[in-house]
C-alpha cells in the first residue's frame, strides 16, 4: 500500500487528476486567495486534494510510473498495480480507516460509505511557497487629551515619562516644507545647454574607417605628369576628354541602391481534431510495437501509434467525429481485454 502512495504522490506534482483504476480519481483543485474582512485573515492561493469515487476507468498514469520505476513491461506492471489496489481495500475493509501519507485519510461511515479527508497539500504549493495564512487585526481607536503644561496633543490615556516631546509650531512647519519645495524645484530646473555635436560623445563597436572602406572603394593614387602642350585647330587643349572619362569613372564606381525583400505572410490552415480510441500506453516506441503485434487481428487493422510528450498509445481506431468515437469505445469495452479503452484528443 506504501507504494502505492508513493505513485500516487508523485503523479499528482505534475498532474491535475490520477485515477485509481477501480477504486477512485484523486483530484487537485486550486483554491484562489480570499480575503475574511470579518475575522481580518487574508489567505494565499493554494490547493486543495479531493476524491472521487466515480472515476475509476484507468488513465494509463499509475501503470506507466510503475514500469518506469521498476523497468518492467506493461502487463507486470498492471499486475502490481492491482495487487496494491486489492491491499488497499482489504485494510481499508478490515481498520475502518486508513492514511495514504501527506494525501488523506480515508475510514468508512456508518452507512458504509467511504470517507476521505483531505491531508497537508504544503507539497503541492510550490507557486505559493513561504506565504501563509496572514491575520491583521484592526487598530482600536485611542482617544486624545491635550496636556496643560505644554499644550501639545499626545496619544493615548497618559503621557509617557521616558519620551521627551518638543512642540513645534504649525506656522514654521508650513515654512519649512515651502522652502524645501522651492530648494528642490530650484534643483530640478535644468540650465540651457549649448548645442554640441553628438557624434563626438557616441562610441561604435567598429571604427569608422572599415564602414567608409565597405561602401566607398579606395581611389588608386595619380601621379601627375606635365604633358606637353599640343594645339588644336580651334585652340582648346586636349585635357578636356580626360576630365569627362575620369566624371564617368566616378559615376559608376558609386554603389546602386538595394532592395529589399519583405516577407510574405503564409496563412498556416488549422488541422482538424482526431479522436483515437487508446487501449495501452508505453514510454517507448519498441514496447507500443511489440504490443501491436500481440493484438487481436480484428483490431489491429486499423490499430496504429500516436506519440505525444514522450508518450507512445496504442490506438484501436481513430475518428474525427466525437460522437462516433464514443461509440465504438462503448463497444470495445464489452471485451473484456479491452474494459480499460479511453479516449484520446489531438490535432
Amino acid at each position: 500500500m506504501m507504494r502505492l502512495t508513493t505513485h500516487i504522490e508523485r503523479l499528482l506534482l505534475t498532474n491535475d487528476c490520477v485515477i485509481v483504476p477501480g477504486f477512485g480519481g484523486f483530484v487537485s483543485r486550486t483554491i484562489p486567495e480570499a480575503k475574511e474582512e470579518e475575522a481580518h485573515r487574508f489567505r494565499p492561493v493554494r490547493k486543495e486534494i479531493v476524491f472521487n469515487g466515480t472515476l475509476r476507468h484507468t488513465d494509463g498514469l499509475l501503470p506507466e510510473s510503475y514500469m518506469r520505476m521498476y523497468g518492467v513491461d506493461y502487463q507486470e506492471a498492471r499486475l502490481m498495480m492491482d495487487e496494491d489496489i486489492e491491499s488497499l481495500r482489504a485494510t481499508l475493509e478490515r481498520e475502518k480507516r486508513i492514511t495514504l501519507g501527506r494525501i488523506g485519510a480515508f475510514s468508512v461511515g456508518e452507512e458504509g460509505q467511504v470517507i476521505f479527508s483531505p491531508g497537508d497539500s504544503v507539497v503541492l504549493n510550490a507557486d505559493s511557497y513561504g506565504l501563509a495564512t496572514f491575520h491583521f487585526p484592526a487598530l482600536h481607536p485611542l482617544s486624545e487629551e491635550e496636556t496643560p503644561d505644554t499644550g501639545v496633543q499626545i496619544t493615548g490615556k497618559r503621557a509617557r515619562k521616558d519620551v521627551f516631546y518638543i512642540p513645534i509650531s504649525r506656522k514654521w512647519a508650513r515654512v519649512i516644507a515651502a522652502s524645501a519645495a522651492v530648494v528642490a524645484l530650484f534643483l530640478l530646473t535644468s540650465t540651457p545647454i549649448r548645442d554640441v555635436n553628438p557624434s563626438a560623445y557616441t562610441a561604435s563597436f567598429i571604427p569608422t574607417e572599415m564602414i567608409h572602406s565597405r561602401f566607398e572603394a579606395p581611389l588608386p593614387p595619380t601621379v601627375e605628369t606635365p604633358a606637353p602642350p599640343t594645339a588644336t585647330p580651334n585652340g582648346t587643349d586636349a585635357a578636356k576628354p580626360a576630365k569627362k572619362e575620369e566624371t564617368a569613372e566616378t559615376a559608376s564606381s558609386a554603389p546602386a541602391p538595394k532592395r529589399e525583400n519583405k516577407p510574405t505572410a503564409r496563412r498556416v490552415a488549422s488541422q482538424p481534431k482526431m479522436y483515437h480510441i487508446v487501449i495501452a500506453s508505453f514510454p517507448s516506441e519498441e514496447q507500443a510495437n511489440e504490443y501491436v503485434a500481440g493484438v487481436d487481428p480484428s483490431v489491429r487493422e486499423q490499430a496504429g501509434i500516436v506519440a505525444r510528450d514522450g508518450k507512445y498509445r496504442v490506438y484501436a481506431r481513430k475518428f474525427d467525429n466525437r460522437t462516433d468515437a464514443e461509440n465504438y469505445m462503448a463497444t470495445l469495452r464489452n471485451v473484456a481485454k479491452y474494459k480499460d479503452a479511453w479516449l484520446f484528443i489531438s490535432r
